[in-house]
Formats: C-alpha cells, structure tokens, sequence
C-alpha cells in the first residue's frame, strides 16, 4: 500500500496566536520607530517592549526591523478599512466639496502616518532600507498628486496659465509629510487649521 503523504499540521488557534503575536509586534515597533526613530531602535528594544523573545520577533517578521517598520508603515497608511467615512454634502460650493474631500483623505492619511513617513525620511541618510522606503513614498506621492492635478483639470477647475505638471508639483509639496510635519509638530497647529490652510493655499495657488 502506498504511504499517505502527511499533511502540514494546522490549527486554528495557532494561526490566531501567531496573528495576536504579530499584531501585538507589529504595535511595539510602531511606538518605538515614533519615539526612538528607526536607526535607534533595535529589534531587541521591540522584543522587550512586546513582552517576547527576539526570536519571536523574527519568527514573525523574518526580515527584522525593515520588514517591521514596512508593516508598521502600511498599516498606518491603510488605517481601520473598517471605519465609516462621512460622507460630503451635496449641497453648497461643488469645488468646496471636492477641496473637502480631496484635503481630507491627504489629512486622514498624514494623521495616522505623517510622523512614520517623516522618519524614514530622515532616516534615509543612514540606512538603505530606509532610503527605499522613502524612494518608494516619494514615488507614490508624486503620482497620486499627478492624479488628483489631472481630476481638477478634467473639471476645468485649474487657472488657464496653470499646467497639470505645475498643479502636480504644486500639489506634492503642500500635502508633502515633510510640510505637514512642520506645521503640526514643530508650529503646533491643530488639524483644522493645517487642514484649512492646505485648502485655502491650493485654492488661491491652483483654482479659478
């Protein structure tokens, strides 16, 4: 009689253990890359702070600290999926309404990520990973502006002398995390009034 190949051993307990482990890692990392910055955090630091083993630590994230703070940095970008978003009114000026909605997903994403982006910025001088991260932020920035310069001229919105390349540029440095850094964290404004000021400074630099 042939022999039956053995079939990996799983557990659904064990699979939600490791998912509470990795989460409860993933969490660590998070607080640490935002108080220590990247360089200054060590994956032991994350072990401690996790209340597990470096080996633990590694088990979940085989890559170590740069696949830690990738997980840690997308998941600040992608937030609670699960979240409602408040819907824009219907009514009143339409271009407020699209300055509404466009400033406010930018702010909701620098509020949750803002700092996690500034850091691997910053920390793009010392550490290879993190040049890429940064690299690959910048990419991604520059063409969401290009698609949000492209929207705004499809609805005739941009001034006759203002090209979509202009309005991209333009558009990639106000919601930059770098900007938002400064005026957050380092002039102190509230998040209405930065959310403000990005509308009335892409208004009086873009819009009709």
């Amino acid at each position: 009689m042939p022999e039956t190949a053995k079939r990996p051993y799983s557990s659904p307990l064990r699979a939600e253990s490791a998912r509470r482990t990795r989460l409860l890692v993933r969490d660590a990392a998070a607080r640490l890359f935002i108080d220590r910055g990247y360089v200054s955090t060590t994956v032991r630091n994350v072990a401690e702070a996790a209340g597990v083993s470096t080996r633990t630590v590694f088990t979940a994230f085989p890559g170590g600290k740069a696949e830690l703070f990738h997980e840690v940095l997308h998941a600040a970008i992608a937030g609670d999926t699960a979240a409602a978003h408040t819907p824009a009114p219907r009514d009143g000026d339409p271009v407020e309404r699209i300055l509404d909605q466009m400033v406010g997903f930018s702010t909701d994403v620098l509020e949750r990520a803002g700092t996690l982006m500034t850091t691997s910025i910053e920390s793009s001088g010392a550490d290879d990973d993190m040049r890429r991260f940064a690299d690959e932020g910048a990419r991604a920035s520059a063409e969401n502006a290009m698609t949000l310069a492209e929207g705004l001229a499809a609805h005739e919105l941009l001034r006759p002398e203002i090209s979509v390349q202009r309005a991209a540029d333009v558009l990639f440095t106000v919601v930059s995390p770098q900007v938002y850094s400064m005026l957050r964290r380092q002039c102190g404004w509230d998040v209405d009034e930065y959310r403000n000021w990005v509308k009335a400074t892409i208004r009086a630099s873009l819009l009709h």
